[in-house]
């Protein structure tokens, strides 16, 4: 937008001091010409990185709530495997008083029936 009002005006003078302009005054134009140019390119380049940020500011913020949810996903899993551990063990030991009496059994009745 810039560069073109500069090419508007730019041709306004040309035509309008077409005689009165010596090389020296096209030269600066020029050189003011290149570096709004450079500036053009300078703004533009600002505008793609700043919407590159954006955009990984986005997904920067999107992944730390997937892995707010993971985390609050495995804190529940463990929770509930804590609990089976629990039962598990207190099963297991039933089972071994179990077995531990069935075989004081069997073996006591092997024994005291054949004296």
């Amino acid at each position: 937008m810039i560069k073109n009002e500069f090419l508007k005006y730019h041709k306004i003078l040309n035509t309008q001091k077409m005689g009165t302009m010596n090389s020296a005054e096209n030269t600066r134009l020029d050189r003011i010409e290149e570096k709004i140019d450079k500036l053009a390119d300078a703004v533009v380049s600002i505008a793609r990185a700043e919407e590159k940020l954006a955009g990984l500011e986005q997904l920067n913020n999107e992944l730390h709530r997937k892995l707010y949810d993971v985390e609050s996903r495995l804190r529940t899993a463990e929770t509930k495997v804590h609990d089976v551990e629990k039962t598990q063990s207190v099963w297991s030991k039933v089972l071994w008083i179990m077995l531990t009496a069935a075989a004081g059994g069997i073996i006591t009745s092997i024994f005291m029936l054949n004296p």
